[in-house]
C-alpha cells in the first residue's frame, strides 16, 4: 500500500482472500445489515405509536405465531435471532462474489439492490404463507419496511472494507515474501 496516496498496490489487491476471511467479512456485513434494518423497524414503529416491540414481535411471530404479541420478551428475542440469522446467511452469500478489488461503492449499490430484490421476496411470497401476522404488521408501514432493507443493503455493502480488513495479514505476509524473492541473493 502507497503510503503517500493512500491507495492499494495492485499486486496487493490480486492476492487471493482466504475462505475465512470472505466467512468473517459475510457475517460482520450481515450483522451490520441487519441491526440496519431492525433499527429502522423499531424506531418507526416507536415513533409512529405502533410500539417500538412490534417489528421484533412480528419477526418472531416465524416461532411463536399470534402469541408472539401476548407472551413476554422471548418471541422478540427469537424475532431478532431470526432477522440476524438471516442477515448473516445472506451476508456469507454476499462475501463469495466480493474480491479484495470491489469497490465499495459499486457494492453498496449492489447491496441496496438485494435488499430490495428481499423485500420483494419476502413482502411477495415469504410473509404471506409462512408469516401472516408479520406480512399483516408490515402492510401497516410499508416505507420503513422499503426503507430498512435498502439499509440492510447498504449493510450488506460494507463486505468488501471486511474483506480487506480480514485478509490484510495475509496480504502483509504475502508481499513479505514476494519482497524476498525480489531480492537478489
Amino acid at each position: 500500500m502507497g503510503a503517500q496516496t493512500g491507495s492499494y498496490d495492485p499486486r496487493e489487491l490480486s492476492v487471493r482472500v482466504s475462505a475465512g476471511a470472505r466467512l468473517a467479512a459475510g457475517i460482520v456485513a450481515g450483522v451490520i445489515g441487519g441491526l440496519l434494518l431492525i433499527g429502522t423497524m423499531v424506531i418507526y414503529a416507536n415513533v409512529t405509536g405502533a410500539g417500538w416491540d412490534t417489528p421484533l414481535k412480528a419477526l418472531g411471530a416465524f416461532v411463536y405465531g399470534l402469541e408472539s404479541y401476548i407472551t413476554g420478551p422471548v418471541p422478540m428475542l427469537a424475532g431478532a435471532l431470526i432477522q440476524l440469522g438471516f442477515s448473516i446467511v445472506v451476508g456469507i452469500i454476499f462475501a463469495l462474489f466480493v474480491s479484495r478489488a470491489t469497490s465499495v461503492i459499486a457494492t453498496m449499490i449492489v447491496g441496496m439492490l438485494v435488499g430490495l430484490a428481499v423485500w420483494v421476496a419476502m413482502d411477495l411470497a415469504v410473509l404471506p404463507f409462512w408469516n401472516p401476522t408479520m406480512a399483516s404488521r408490515m402492510a401497516l408501514m410499508p416505507i420503513a419496511y422499503l426503507a430498512g432493507h435498502v439499509l440492510f443493503g447498504i449493510g450488506l455493502g460494507t463486505t468488501p472494507i471486511f474483506v480487506r480488513a480480514f485478509s490484510r495479514e495475509r496480504r502483509s505476509r504475502s508481499s513479505r515474501i514476494r519482497a524476498a524473492q525480489a531480492q537478489p541473493t
